[in-house]
């Protein structure tokens, strides 16, 4: 407690000097308490290895920096979801930020950037570790614990142009052939106040010293968000190509996905749409025919599928790689304060998998999910999702089960 203390007494410091020099700072953060409850997320409900049930706790404290309209910067430091009843015993044996147990969670930084423009140019730089995404978010999005990036930005009338440095990994600091980074050029064009369109080229390029490999990923993407008469949409379409640079074999990546989400406003209700692919592995082939992504531990779409159980593509947090879906939903304002959504998914394997017991099939289930959003007051909510995943042939187990994963979970978040 008393390190953690010194820890807010450093902030506070940090919040007097940033106004000596006649900054605006404005302190917030959150508090967040997560019960879940999930069962035969491994599809076999005589195991009890597919269920989880805890209550978790998440805090954040942000701290934000504005130097008149060009510098601003932001440190975010927070314990993301640890379970209760080992939240302050780790605190107190490890030590603040250097908790060294298997199963403890600790304190970090969640974002530390800064941000300018230059000066007489329309030009913006931001560094540090921040929060990224391109486009609708379907190859790359880290938007969970941040990434270490640089962003060079310049806005001239409706269009944006930047230019992205991530810094995925860093091996030997002495050595400049064994780290990962990604490389990105995009540009953002604002047709009118209800249509924006985007394209975005990506390099990743790990170096790996340890397999003498070189993995080259090129990843190509447009994106649009808009409306088409009362249809709200967004779309996005990536293609692949790059190697991996093997003996004797380079295998060659060629995956491609295709995402459109829709939502029809139809009094009292909204109706959702979603239609998308992503390319798999075919069975037998040399290549990486499956679609690559980057993506953070945060839903993507299915609550069950794809967030709490290994996908088509052979684990979770994977998106839409080999995975072909379509859903509809409606969602509703039963108040003021209180949204319902209720969403029917359809899941196929691009490719077929082999399950199980060693057959291959493309059947990978079918999901019912609900949301329930209720807002007690301006800055307290409390969110629970209901979901029920029943998994195909394609997801059978090696005991042949193909029981169903259920799970509810329930987030009351204060934001200050």
């Amino acid at each position: 407690m008393k390190k953690f203390l010194a820890v807010i007494a450093v902030v506070a410091l940090v919040c007097l000097g940033s106004m000596a020099f006649a900054a605006d700072v404005t302190v917030g953060g959150s508090v967040q308490l997560r019960s879940r409850d999930f069962k035969t997320l491994n599809f076999d409900k005589n195991s009890t290895a597919g269920d989880q049930t805890d209550t978790q706790e998440r805090i954040e404290l942000d701290v934000n920096v504005k130097a008149g309209d060009d510098v601003k910067g932001k440190i975010a430091i927070w314990n993301d979801f640890d379970d209760w009843g080992r939240f302050e015993q780790v605190q107190g044996n490890n030590g603040f930020g250097n908790s060294t147990a298997a199963t403890g969670g600790h304190f970090g930084i969640r974002e530390a950037w800064l941000s300018f423009n230059f000066p007489g140019i329309p030009v913006n730089l931001t560094g540090g570790h921040q929060l990224l995404a391109l486009g609708q978010g379907w190859f790359f999005r880290s938007k969970h614990f941040g990434s270490d990036a640089w962003v060079l930005a310049n806005v001239t009338g409706a269009n944006t142009v930047a230019l992205v440095d991530v810094k995925v990994a860093e091996g030997s600091v002495a050595l400049a052939h064994d780290d990962a980074d990604a490389y990105v050029i995009l540009d953002v064009f604002k047709i009118n106040d209800n249509n924006i369109v985007g394209i975005d080229i990506t390099n990743a390029n790990f170096r790996n010293a340890l397999t003498a490999g070189q993995f080259d990923l090129w990843n190509y993407s447009v994106n649009y968000t808009g409306k088409i008469g009362p249809v709200g949409l967004k779309a996005q379409a990536d293609l692949q190509s790059g190697k991996i640079d093997t003996s004797p074999v380079s295998p060659k990546f060629k995956g491609n996905e295709i995402v459109v989400q829709g939502n029809i406003p139809v009094d009292p209700v909204a109706i959702n749409f979603t239609l998308a692919r992503g390319s798999g592995n075919k069975i037998g082939s040399t290549d990486n025919d499956g679609y690559v992504n980057f993506l953070d531990i945060d839903p993507h779409y299915t609550f069950l599928y794809e967030y709490k159980t290994v996908t088509a593509a052979g684990a979770k947090n994977t998106g839409f790689s080999n995975t072909t879906a379509a859903s509809v939903g409606v969602a509703a304002d039963l108040s003021k304060s209180v949204k319902v959504a209720l969403d029917y998914w359809y899941l196929q394997a691009t490719e077929k998998i082999t399950n199980g017991l060693g057959t291959t099939s493309s059947d990978v289930g079918s999901e019912i999910d609900a949301t329930i959003n209720w807002k007690l007051y301006d800055n307290l909510t409390w969110n629970w999702n209901l979901g029920y995943f029943k998994p195909g042939d394609a997801m059978k187990t090696a005991a042949g089960t193909t029981d169903a994963a259920t799970g509810i979970q329930g987030i009351l978040s204060l934001n200050f």
